[in-house]
């Protein structure tokens, strides 16, 4: 029996049932490797620990149902519910038919028997296999492509795109993954302080054979919890690039992951027209100069033909903005056609050094940059995002109870809840 490569988060207390399932997946040729492992009784996992397992991205889950079956069963239903929607195998002893009835309801795909096996383990995962890979083969758009584009040299498109999508993990706690498609002189991995082993090309010259395993090993974790894909070291490595490899690629991404921040390259090559077909919003990064505002004027019509919801979805953003510039912001919309979306405050001393100490400047979060970032980040996800608030929902109201000391009443046998 031949599996596709799953990435899956574990959370149990049971030293041996994770030791099992770490043997399993290394010795019995599964396609299973952890990416996240929550080494404590359900009734200690709380928002942290969820904002880590999403973070990490697993293509299903692995529940501990022993010790607290009640509570189990109230993560399984949020981790399956419409916010997160990931396959839950269960695992515990010998369940009573209520119990199973309970989890059926719940949405868990799989219940299996401690102590458990490798043909159950194996049998599980082929039965649940279409499941884990149907909305990446489908290649349906899923999370939001932003690509951020300068149409003149020098004017900080690279480190807006950084902080941003910094920013928009920090805020949203969602899935987000930078990429670098200036692959001749891509400088994404520098400003984030990173050496990367794979890159970008990699993933498309490999593309016929991805899935979730291949994809996490072209992927660099920066320490702000963000995931990249950076450009190549050498330039030669750009050449051959088509617009059909990157537009495919994007479409797969945006299936993995919550947010997609495309830094572009300062040309239409076909890798830039692909980004902006695949595109929910283009970021038009210019400085208030005459050179700068040119060239955005003749890029916008190429913008508008290419990008498939181009009204509303190309926003100019000033870089580098002081309210005394000789040129105004009215001058610049008048001069476009097209209303500013956001300003960035020049702190020149501030960026710079975090430009060569390749520590991105929305970390220190102090500087007016930063402050000004984050309000892009902002109004990029949406006041009314139903993601943002009381995001955890069931979840959420389970940790205060944990936290005060008390537990969820238990539920009857018809599901109710008694308290």
């Amino acid at each position: 029996m031949t599996l596709g490569y799953f990435r899956a988060a574990l959370v149990s207390s049971d030293d041996q049932l994770r030791e099992t399932i770490h043997t399993l997946g290394r010795e019995q040729g599964l396609g299973l490797t952890l990416a996240a492992e929550f080494a404590m009784p359900v009734a200690e996992f709380g928002l942290p620990q969820l904002r880590a397992l999403q973070q990490a991205a697993p293509a299903l889950v692995l529940l501990d149902m022993e010790g607290d079956a009640t509570l189990a069963l109230e993560l399984a239903r949020h981790l399956t519910g419409p916010e997160i929607a990931l396959p839950v195998v269960a695992l515990g002893p010998v369940p009573s038919t209520d119990l199973l009835l309970a989890l059926l309801r719940a949405g868990v795909a799989e219940f299996l028997t401690k102590p458990v096996t490798a043909e159950a383990l194996q049998e599980a995962l082929a039965r649940i296999e279409p499941r884990l890979t149907s909305a990446a083969e489908a290649g349906t758009p899923g999370g939001k492509v932003v690509a951020v584009f300068s149409a003149k040299g020098g004017s900080g498109s690279s480190t807006v795109a950084a902080n941003l999508a910094i920013e928009l993990q920090r805020l949203s706690g969602r899935r987000t993954l930078l990429v670098d498609l200036d692959a001749e002189l891509g400088e994404i991995s520098l400003l984030l302080g990173m050496q990367p082993k794979f890159n970008f090309v990699d993933l498309l010259e490999n593309f016929h054979r991805v899935d979730q395993g291949l994809l996490s090993s072209y992927i660099e974790r920066h320490a702000s919890g963000v995931h990249l894909l950076s450009a190549p070291y050498t330039p030669d490595r750009a050449v051959g690039i088509t617009e059909e490899q990157v537009r495919h690629a994007l479409m797969y991404l945006r299936s993995a992951y919550d947010f997609v921040v495309v830094d572009v390259a300062k040309s239409f090559a076909p890798a830039t027209v692909a980004a902006f077909e695949q595109a929910d919003a283009a970021l038009l990064i210019s400085t208030v100069d005459l050179p700068s505002l040119r060239n955005i004027q003749r890029a916008l019509p190429l913008l508008r033909r290419v990008m498939p919801h181009a009204e509303g979805a190309v926003r100019l953003v000033v870089n580098r903005y002081n309210a005394d510039d000789e040129i105004s912001l009215k001058d610049v919309e008048r001069t476009l056609g097209l209303p500013v979306f956001a300003t960035l405050s020049n702190d020149y001393e501030a960026v710079m050094s975090s430009i060569n100490s390749g520590k991105p400047v929305v970390l220190n979060g102090k500087s007016p940059y930063s402050r000004d970032v984050r309000t892009l980040a902002k109004r990029l996800i949406g006041a009314d995002d139903k993601h943002g608030g009381d995001r955890q929902g069931l979840l959420g109201r389970m940790t205060d109870a944990f936290r005060a000391g008390k537990r969820p009443a238990p539920a009857d046998k018809g599901g109710k809840r008694h308290g």
